[in-house]
């Protein structure tokens, strides 16, 4: 038999798999709608358990950091009892908004966000801040958000 055909298993494998997986997950990444809102309808940005307020201020290109996107059909009040969970925890300017006033994001989802970054790399560094301190939030992202209608 042949001892040099392909593939061999061994180091050589694992690492292109591993490349295979890293550019498939980059990929998933970019195109996942679950972290895509569309045009704002309803804004809410508590730092407090106070009822929620509307926010006319958010400016039409931020960056934040999305902590979770819940689907509309679960409802508003939903997404604002997991904002509450994560004030509750300890994370501070934590807001809902909805995903269809904004094209840059995914429709009928309810968002839930902290932080309000004039730049990438704030949000970037808010992001690393949760990783940190919450390890619940392992899976929250930086993104950009735009196209307010």
């Amino acid at each position: 038999m042949y001892e040099d055909r392909w593939p061999r298993p061994g180091p050589g494998m694992v690492a292109v798999f591993a490349l295979i997986g890293l550019i498939g997950g980059i990929l998933v990444g970019l195109f996942n709608p679950s972290g895509v809102q569309r045009p704002d309808q309803n804004v809410s940005d508590r730092t407090s358990g106070a009822p929620s307020s509307t926010v006319a201020a958010l400016p039409d290109n931020f960056f934040t950091v999305i902590l979770a996107s819940i689907g509309t059909s679960e409802g508003r009040s939903a997404a604002e009892a997991r904002a509450d969970a994560y004030r509750n925890s300890g994370v501070k300017n934590v807001g809902v908004l909805d995903s269809s006033g904004y094209n840059s994001l995914a429709a009928d989802y309810w968002v839930v966000y902290s932080g309000v970054f004039s730049t990438w790399q704030e949000a970037l560094d808010h992001r690393d801040q949760l990783r940190g301190t919450h390890p619940d939030l392992a899976n929250c992202y930086a993104k950009q958000v735009t196209d307010r209608s």
